[in-house]
């Protein structure tokens, strides 16, 4: 269930901009009361990259990992 809810998150992001990150999957997910932990996130961003459905690139932000996510093409 939570693939499918971050999936969506991202994909409806994507349309409106290229590139995102993933504090801003975070944050709508928090907007739509969805609790998810950092690794729960990364576990999910790496199953959808498997699937070919996004890229997911790690850069260091403040000190701490966040990912930039990209439709594949």
């Amino acid at each position: 269930m939570m693939l499918t809810a971050v999936g969506n998150v991202i994909d409806m992001l994507l349309r409106r901009q290229e590139t995102i990150t993933s504090d801003d999957v975070k944050a709508l997910l928090k907007r739509a009361n969805i609790n998810i932990s950092d690794t729960d996130l990364v576990k999910i961003l790496i199953t959808l990259e498997i699937y070919k459905k996004i890229y997911v690139k790690k850069v260091k932000k403040e000190g701490r990992d966040v990912f930039q996510i990209s439709r594949r093409r």
